[in-house]
């Protein structure tokens, strides 16, 4: 670093204003960076959050959240745990860069770390098995239907003639349905749920504001298929999904996705359907046939990259852990979920 140039490293809490103000003035701000994600994080999972700056002639010109993670085996700071994107702010690439390199240089990153949503040079590592999808609002609602490709088109009239019907809400009620099959889903998968606090304190920072909204498709008076959107300014965020037992078969997710694109097409810029590993392909099918574009999304690692970057396509010791995963009752996995999730970050 230049004579005129330097690295900082402090909790979030200690310069705020700092942040707020990159926030304001860097491009590419996304709901990762904003304050009421930061708090459910915090306070869901304990984390401390830093910032780490670079300023040049005592301007801050770039900037990066940071937590710890508690992983005992694995320990490294990421940009932001539980987060799909959460890249450096920065006024310019140069500064951006300049920022990586002050990171790695500093003592308290001699173990590891991750940024997520940045693509860095060595002796960085970058994964790139990750894309984002996203599906603009910038045409006529007919047009986006005309998107919709043909197995999604017949699976939503199967749904319809099926009596399937949409209910939504975002009070705490509607948030313990979604969990309910929240906990069905993830054992399918072979995976942990996360904590029911989670879910819980994103109803309580989110709801109020008018900024989640939990989508239930159900039939027959049982709940078949949920998901829960998240506002951060006009675009509209696709945060969770879960479907039961009985409605991992049906088309109940098709009618729900549609019903929800309907709604938001007239008052938000765009949806964003979130991260998908490229080889989850049944997941990728189905944000392609919504008509979604996918852009990369570059995850960088120093000093390596983990065994397990991905918790969407399961190896080795992990994918024997999820054959034992699947057979456990749903009160046990909610109990581990609750005691173990914290860890995964």
């Amino acid at each position: 670093m230049g004579a005129n140039v330097t690295f900082d490293l402090r909790l979030l809490r200690e310069v705020s204003l700092v942040w707020q103000r990159l926030l304001a003035e860097a491009p590419g701000t996304t709901l990762y960076h904003r304050q009421s994600w930061i708090e459910l994080i915090v306070r869901a999972y304990h984390l401390p959050i830093w910032l780490a700056t670079l300023r040049r002639n005592e301007t801050v010109v770039s900037g990066c959240l940071l937590a710890r993670s508690k992983n005992p085996v694995a320990p490294r700071f990421v940009s932001l745990p539980f987060s799909d994107n959460c890249p450096i702010l920065a006024l310019d690439s140069e500064a951006a860069d300049a920022l990586l390199d002050a990171l790695i240089a500093h003592p308290s990153f001699g173990t590891a770390c991750e940024i997520r949503g940045v693509s860095a040079v060595p002796p960085w590592h970058t994964v790139e098995c990750f894309v984002s999808w996203r599906l603009n609002f910038d045409r006529p609602l007919s047009c986006i239907e005309r998107g919709l490709d043909t197995n999604f088109r017949r699976n939503l009239r199967r749904a319809t003639q099926q009596t399937i019907k949409i209910d939504r809400g975002n009070g705490t009620d509607y948030v313990k349905r979604f969990y309910a099959m929240q906990l069905q889903g993830r054992r399918r998968l072979g995976l942990p749920p996360q904590p029911w606090r989670f879910f819980k304190l994103a109803q309580e920072i989110f709801a109020p504001r008018g900024d989640l909204d939990v989508w239930i498709a159900r039939q027959g008076g049982e709940d078949l298929a949920a998901a829960v959107f998240l506002r951060d300014g006009d675009c509209i965020h696709y945060k969770w999904g879960a479907r039961g037992d009985h409605g991992a078969q049906s088309s109940a997710n098709h009618l729900l996705f549609w019903s929800a694109i309907e709604d938001f097409a007239g008052r938000a810029s765009a949806l964003d359907l979130g991260r998908t590993d490229v080889r989850n392909d049944g997941l990728m099918r189905f944000k392609k046939a919504l008509g979604a574009t996918a852009s990369p999304l570059p995850y960088s690692y120093y000093p390596r990259v983990p065994a397990q970057a991905s918790s969407e396509v399961l190896t080795g010791t992990r994918r024997l852990v999820a054959r034992i995963w699947r057979k456990l009752p749903i009160s046990a996995t909610e109990m581990l979920g609750q005691a173990i999730y914290g860890l995964l970050a």
